[in-house]
């Protein structure tokens, strides 16, 4: 049976089998992961024209359970069956001694951490992304296309725009996970175009960007008349002002509202942050956190996003979200990996293993880790409305767009955002002042505590990458609906 996974990994699939059942002859539990991932990053600039070829980085993990903590090891010599074989007979001996044998499957109760339930049957399968043009049949050349007619569109708008630049993306992942009850596979691809035009009238310069993410190469078809708003927004800056500094009544488009939710329960819930004493969430747990609006959730199984996983680096399917606050509430359901999850579930009742175990690149540690991050949208039957039903009974407020990044704090509960741009609204209405770069600030709690409206939208379109403090970078996404609330602005 083919997977669609390049030879080399369909053959060890099938290995992989064996060689945790070979670890598994000395301790309670084993397991193997290998990752390969490859692309291309094309780019056109005024003084660059480059194509970058990201070649096939392929390796595997095998990590094994003492009863008490893991053991792992990790190599890019996948191919050598023979020196993969020695390779786990050597962990497994060297670890400590005096830890009881194998376990029956699934069997948690008794010390082994399998995530599958207690008599589950073993379970095969492959998952692949979905998209109606395969990037992998795209030639650079053709990408080449897509962002030099970007950056004439941008460059040939306006002469103040000094600086247009286009990106162009492409990254295929290959995962595959195997313990005693799965042998999993995933094609993961992830396509995405940048346009970062910048402009200047000789006292000031400005910039902008806009990004457009998918699985297909058809994300990357972008239409004339969005690139020419990207560069009509980008000259407006110049004669945009600056805000003045102060508490607003805020409207936060869904890329800011997913971020928010990010930075303030999404770092902050990622339960090894517990652990370590870094996150006080830890004493808030079944606490109000926010008003009866907020839920916050976080979903590697959202189709087609860019953070979205088919399972987690430990092997967890990624079948229902991890709810994090719920009208309000924070909730014990947290973001665990494996090893987390083992050490906090008697500490956190109500605690469950959640697909967020995940690592930056196979010779790295798995943490738990974020995926697709949101708010979720209000139903219309309990008060949730049209973005511009939100704008008309705001009265007075700024619209916020663009997210340009955001900072948490997750022991002090201070949340730092940036957009490119504000708009005016006085009296419900849109005035057409506009603001560029606005900073938002705030306490999380007075800050989710003042959500009042949500808009029934519900958009999860960002692509990014995330890391923990300044390394381990995941792709995430961050959305939902528009969110208005309370921040301070400057």
């Amino acid at each position: 049976m083919s997977h669609n996974l390049p030879p080399e990994l369909e053959s060890l699939r099938g290995f992989l089998p064996e060689l945790v059942a070979e670890a598994e002859k000395k301790v309670p539990y084993a397991s193997a992961l290998v990752t390969q991932s490859a692309g291309e990053m094309v780019l056109k600039s005024p003084a660059d024209e480059r194509a970058n070829p990201m070649p096939p980085q392929p390796g595997i993990r095998i990590s094994a359970w003492d009863g008490a903590t893991f053991h792992s090891v990790a190599t890019s010599r996948i191919s050598d069956l023979d020196y993969l074989r020695r390779l786990t007979r050597e962990l497994v001996e060297t670890m400590p001694k005096g830890i009881e044998g194998p376990r029956s499957q699934g069997s948690e109760a008794n010390g082994t951490p399998d995530p599958l339930n207690p008599g589950t049957p073993f379970l095969d399968r492959h998952f692949q992304s979905e998209f109606k043009q395969d990037p992998a049949q795209v030639t650079t050349q053709q990408r080449q296309e897509i962002c030099r007619h970007a950056f004439e569109l941008l460059k040939d708008f306006d002469a103040r725009i000094v600086a247009p630049r286009a990106i162009c993306g492409y990254n295929r992942e290959y995962r595959l996970f195997c313990n005693r009850s799965k042998l999993l596979s995933s094609d993961v691809s992830s396509v995405s175009l940048y346009l970062t035009p910048m402009a200047s009238d000789g006292k000031k310069q400005v910039m902008n960007y806009a990004g457009f993410n998918g699985t297909g190469h058809e994300a990357t078809r972008i239409s004339d008349e969005k690139i020419r708003e990207v560069a009509d927004l980008t000259v407006r800056y110049l004669s945009a002002d600056k805000i003045t500094p102060g508490e607003y009544r805020v409207i936060l488009d869904p890329d800011i509202t997913g971020t928010l939710a990010h930075e303030s329960f999404g770092h902050g819930c990622e339960v090894d942050a517990l652990m370590r004493g870094a996150a006080r969430a830890a004493l808030y747990v079944g606490r109000r956190v926010g008003s009866d609006l907020v839920n916050i959730v976080d979903f590697g199984g959202l189709p087609g996003r860019h953070g979205s996983i088919f399972f987690s680096d430990d092997g967890v399917l990624a079948e229902e979200p991890a709810v994090l606050v719920k009208d309000g509430i924070l909730q014990p359901t947290l973001m665990t990996d494996l090893y987390s999850y083992l050490y906090m579930r008697d500490r956190l009742p109500g605690l469950k293993l959640s697909a967020n175990g995940r690592l930056e690149a196979y010779d790295h540690p798995i943490y738990a880790r974020m995926t697709n991050t949101y708010f979720l949208p209000l139903p219309k039957e309990k008060g949730g409305m049209t973005k511009d039903e939100m704008i008309a009974e705001s009265g007075d407020a700024i619209l916020i767009e663009q997210l340009t990044s955001g900072m948490e704090d997750p022991l002090g509960w201070g949340v730092q955002l940036q957009a490119l741009r504000g708009r005016e609204i006085k009296a419900g209405k849109l005035t057409g002042k506009l603001y560029y770069q606005v900073g938002m600030t705030g306490y999380v709690p007075d800050v989710l505590a003042s959500v009042d409206g949500l808009t029934t939208d519900f958009d999860v379109s960002s692509g990014g990458y995330c890391g923990k403090g300044h390394k381990e970078y995941v792709r995430v996404s961050t959305g939902g609906p528009y969110v208005r609330c309370r921040m301070k602005l400057g």
